[in-house]
């Protein structure tokens, strides 16, 4: 069954309905990626941030007068 035939009134703005499904299925990739990549870089800074934490400090010897 085609789409002309199953909607004979909207077979005029069949292309602008298809179209819109792309932008929102690209709408909704780059959200995900972008979700996932800022997860990403978050968790990278705060093991980096643990990573810092642990990490010896240096320690000062006040020098005797």
């Amino acid at each position: 069954m085609e789409f002309r035939n199953a909607y004979p009134d909207f077979a005029a703005i069949e292309e602008h309905i298809r179209r819109a499904r792309v932008e929102r299925s690209v709408a909704i990739a780059q959200f995900l990626a972008d979700a996932i990549v800022g997860t990403w870089r978050g968790l990278k800074n705060v093991g980096a941030a643990v990573a810092n934490l642990k990490a010896p400090r240096p320690t000062r010897t006040v020098a005797p007068r």
